[in-house]
């Protein structure tokens, strides 16, 4: 019995050797994987490759080395800090009789700290509770947050939809704990679509991790979470009614299908940072101020020209919501309103990670 390791971090490189030393084998590189070069001994039934690998890049990697060498082989991923081991393919006779023992030897090797389990998955991954206050999630319903909390906890499987950039984080093993379902931006339409058919009991329900508007109405099915992870670039061209600022924000954000609970910051310029009308946006979207100095904001890159006339390039809503999502994406163009409000929003360029 040996098993046959490949992964590539100094953490796969620390428990592939740990395996071996317990159970026999040897380490392979992903080329030999791939051609003709990989061998087993003969008459050697007792054997598995271990990807000591996250589990949704070990299930790729299964894939892109499949070959006719290796595709009767039962193949184990193990998480390069030794969390987890699942077996993903238990392979073709004459192989597959020794997946089993294969398994437990591995398992017996990393320990209690490992869970080996596909039946149990309760405590694989902490609940949202982490994720919601690390970004400052609004949450649309308290009670609901509360149910998928406890089925995550009991080990069931939670689907997530989302519009915005999620990796997972150890010790999540996706996808036992979460089904992820991921919409570009430039299909928020399909989004939304799901997101109705959710509410509207056509589909299993879901947690829907977004900054897009979905809706004021309650909801007593799907957990909505909205991070606060977008910046608002606020230009000033003339006085302006504070009064008319703070409603008028919000309603533009909703028009632009976005959700004004997840605007983290409000971005203006140095000169405007004591300005009654920043400090009522900002206390509207429960946001906080930051300002920059007017050479920063000059020099500040924006992408694509506001207008084919050189002397109305400058563009201080865009560029301060670029300065203040620290180059993120952006959202909404410079929108501007006849009492002289002037906004651009960008979504700050890190992923999110679930869960923390």
């Amino acid at each position: 019995m040996y098993v046959i390791c490949y992964g590539k971090s100094p953490k796969a490189l620390e428990t592939g050797k740990k395996l071996i030393d317990d159970i026999g084998g040897r380490y392979v590189t992903g080329t030999e994987l791939m051609t003709g070069s990989f061998v087993v001994a003969g008459g050697e039934t007792s054997c598995a490759i271990v990807m000591v690998l996250p589990l949704e890049v070990a299930i790729k990697a299964v894939e892109e080395t499949s070959t006719a060498k290796t595709r009767d082989l039962p193949v184990i991923a193990v998480s390069p800090e030794g969390r987890y081991a699942a077996v993903i393919r238990r392979g073709n006779k004459p192989y597959d009789r020794g997946c089993d023992d294969v398994y437990k030897a591995i398992v017996k090797s990393l320990g209690s700290f490992c869970f080996s389990s596909f039946e149990g998955k309760a405590g694989i991954t902490g609940d949202l509770t982490n994720l919601v206050t690390r970004y400052g999630m609004a949450v649309n319903d308290e009670e609901v947050f509360a149910k998928v909390n406890a089925r995550i906890r009991a080990g069931e499987k939670v689907n997530v939809y989302t519009d915005l950039p999620i990796v997972f984080a150890d010790p999540v093993i996706d996808p036992m704990a979460y089904s992820l379902h991921t919409y570009p931006y430039d299909m928020r339409e399909d989004f939304i679509k799901q997101y109705k058919a959710a509410r509207d009991g056509k589909t299993e329900p879901g947690v829907f991790i977004t900054c897009t508007y979905l809706g004021d109405g309650d909801d007593g099915n799907n957990l909505i979470l909205a991070p606060k992870i977008l910046s608002l670039g606020i230009e000033i061209k003339t006085k302006t009614d504070p009064g008319y600022c703070r409603p008028a924000i919000r309603k533009s954000l909703i028009n632009h299908l976005l959700n004004p609970m997840a605007v983290a910051k409000v971005s203006c310029a140095y000169s405007a940072r004591e300005s009654e009308i920043v400090k009522g946006i900002a206390e509207e979207l429960g946001s906080e101020v930051e300002s920059f100095d007017s050479e920063k904001i000059s020099r500040t890159k924006v992408p694509m020209e506001m207008t084919f006339s050189p002397e109305k390039k400058n563009d201080s809503a865009t560029a301060l919501a670029l300065l203040a999502s620290q180059t993120g994406t952006i959202l909404i163009r410079r929108s501007s309103s006849a009492q002289g409000l002037v906004f651009s929003v960008a979504v700050s360029r890190n992923s999110i990670i679930l869960p923390e």
